[in-house]
């Protein structure tokens, strides 16, 4: 038994020793394809909700943000009809959006008095110096009313947690969601991206009748909560929805997820928003 102690003894010895040996590995990783990126967004409600971002992706060993930015590119978008089962766009009827704050916001094109129409097709149209394009269509559908909101304190406590429900209407027909929250004292968001809190769904659970939404995160007492309700397509909801999901994966070297863009000539999305607004502060009167 004493001889195969020190067999086993040995053998883990001489393990320990190459283990502990050090070998600088070098791996040559190929840079990623650099790709278009694009986040353009309209709605009936806000001229402060339409906008197209420009940008590409970035190598991840060589994140140059100044290099994302994409400038100088001419982008229209154009309100259409639908005759029958035809969709028409008229290029007289497009409008042009300039990066006009590019000193500050390089990669932001807007438009200063553009205002979609709930219930109407709308096509886009990027094309850039280097004579690359992207275009994609999307659709504004008819927003719903939020009925209510209500909030109450956390039992047993004062002053402390907030948690809050709204209830909007349904319809029979298939309806798409996207919310966004925002806290603060700023009723007019800049940008979707300002937001605090998203949410992606559909009424596959609940269809054609009262809606409810609940929040599980807790707000605190005081808060100003804006609350953006968008009704949105199919192919923008599939978008938002594998977005969340490629953000939520866990980083660049986890399995990748595919995102599933609804524009040609680009990674990302061109979302007609059906939107409506309502604000509450948290406090008891």
């Amino acid at each position: 038994m004493t001889k195969n102690f020190i067999k086993i003894a040995s053998i883990l010895a001489l393990v320990i020793s190459f283990s502990a040996c050090e070998k600088e590995i070098k791996i040559d990783v190929p840079m990623s394809k650099q790709e278009l990126v694009v986040e353009a967004s309209i709605n009936q409600l806000s001229i402060n909700f339409n906008y197209v971002i420009l940008s590409t992706t970035l190598d991840y060993f060589n994140p140059s943000l100044s290099l994302a930015a994409v400038r100088g590119a001419e982008v229209y978008i154009t309100e259409g009809d639908i005759v029958g089962t035809d969709t028409v766009f008229n290029i007289e009827d497009r409008v042009q959006f300039f990066d006009y704050v590019d000193t500050i916001f390089p990669g932001i094109y807007l438009s200063g008095d553009f205002r979609g129409t709930a219930e109407k097709p709308y096509k886009l149209e990027v094309f850039l110096q280097d004579g690359r394009s992207i275009t994609g269509t999307t659709y504004i559908p008819k927003p719903k009313t939020i009925d209510s909101v209500h909030f109450w304190l956390e039992p047993n406590k004062v002053y402390t947690n907030v948690f809050f429900y709204m209830n909007w209407l349904d319809g029979p027909e298939q309806d798409n969601y996207r919310l966004t929250l925002k806290t603060g004292y700023f009723p007019i968001l800049t940008g979707w991206g300002t937001g605090t809190r998203f949410y992606t769904f559909d009424d596959s659970q609940i269809n054609n009748q009262p809606r409810p939404f609940l929040n599980f995160a807790p707000y605190k007492y005081n808060d100003t909560l804006h609350m953006y309700l968008a009704t949105i397509g199919r192919r923008e909801f599939l978008f938002w929805d594998s977005f969340r999901s490629a953000a939520n994966n866990g980083g660049p070297f986890a399995t990748p997820v595919s995102v599933k863009s609804n524009v040609e000539g680009a990674i990302g999305s061109f979302t007609g928003y059906g939107l409506t607004q309502r604000s509450v502060i948290f406090r008891e009167d």
